[in-house]
């Protein structure tokens, strides 16, 4: 059986593009070419460098694409916009919703391909071991967890996660008599982690400091997920949504933004569990809507079977051949491992 990864050898970042589309010219002009997500402004020159090479080759290109390609400044949008105009990709999109939003930029998108999820790594059996320390002293509270994954960004960007709506969340859950803890799993590249810093502040304001915590980014989020009560997703224009699909396998129930890749995720088994994302009172009740309904294992069984459908290793590997007209060279090849 043949390799099917190429090893670059690394020469630094800015090299890694140009060093890949050197060896992608080297390929026979049948071979697709399929870009991920390259739409920063410093992949641009390089792409437009290889446009001359890619067309006069005729080799078909495809471009996933995993957000929406926006930007408040309308030189980086010009910029996006010359250069994918001249490469003419055919593009894959994660969901209808950047699907979207991206055809302004690429109007040829031949298909939504949710992004898949490892069910083995997450799933819905008990944990086997103990809990992860950092966790222990918010669960010998008594505390319900109120778990979520996200990176820590600046508010008002395009793909804002939306995080500060977290707090007045707990505040109303507080207020309600309902005993959580809300737990954000991600990394705060700030300076001076400014974003943590300014949630704390606003937990101290409102009066839920001890009922919030901001944890390190982990390899084994999974098992964080073990022991959350409920998932809760407030970004108004996330292109996807990885966490709510995460949850939902592992057999947590998700609370979520009624926009967005979040939205079009739970639509398809769940609409109850989507709110209006910054109306904190509107989330409380959905959270404990959610745990005290009889339903929800229901729900989420609906769920899963959604996961194990469109977001499985297998059909994302087989989908990406159907799209780009690959062949496998090897028929017995076992899709589990592409």
């Amino acid at each position: 059986q043949k390799s099917v990864i190429k090893s670059i050898p690394r020469q630094g970042k800015q090299m890694l593009l140009p060093q890949a589309l050197q060896w992608v010219a080297q390929q026979p002009q049948d071979w697709p070419l399929l870009l991920d997500n390259c739409v920063a402004v410093s992949y641009l020159p390089f792409l437009l460098k290889a446009v001359p090479q890619l067309r006069l080759s005729h080799r078909p290109v495809y471009h996933f694409c995993h957000d929406l390609a926006l930007s408040h400044n309308p030189l980086g949008y010009l910029a996006r916009k010359v250069t994918f105009t001249c490469l003419a990709p055919a593009a894959i999109c994660n969901s209808q919703f950047t699907a979207n939003h991206i055809h302004k930029l690429i109007p040829d998108i031949r298909g939504i391909l949710y992004q898949p999820v490892d069910t083995e790594q997450f799933n819905n059996q008990p944990p086997t071991g103990s809990p992860p320390k950092n966790l222990q002293p918010i669960l010998n509270s008594g505390a319900r967890i109120m778990l979520t994954p996200s990176r820590l960004n600046q508010p008002g960007i395009v793909n804002d996660k939306n995080l500060r709506a977290l707090i007045p969340v707990l505040a109303q859950l507080k207020a309600k008599g309902h005993f959580y803890h809300g737990v954000i799993i991600g990394e705060d590249k700030s300076p001076g982690q400014i974003h943590t810093r300014t949630l704390l502040e606003s937990a101290e304001k409102l009066g839920v400091a001890d009922r919030f915590t901001i944890l390190p980014p982990t390899f084994a989020i999974e098992d964080y997920y073990k022991y959350a009560d409920v998932v809760v997703s407030l970004a108004p224009r996330e292109p996807f949504g990885r966490t709510v699909v995460e949850a939902v396998a592992c057999g947590v129930p998700v609370v979520g933004s009624n926009t967005g890749g979040i939205n079009e995720i739970l639509q398809n088994f769940a609409p109850e569990w989507t709110v209006e994302p910054n109306n904190p009172m509107a989330v409380a009740e959905a959270i404990i809507k959610v745990i005290n309904s009889t339903t929800t294992s229901d729900t989420l069984s609906k769920g899963k079977d959604w996961v194990d459908t469109y977001c499985s290793v297998a059909g994302y590997a087989q989908r990406i051949i159907q799209i780009t007209g690959l062949a496998l060279a090897n028929s017995s090849l076992d899709l589990n491992r592409v």
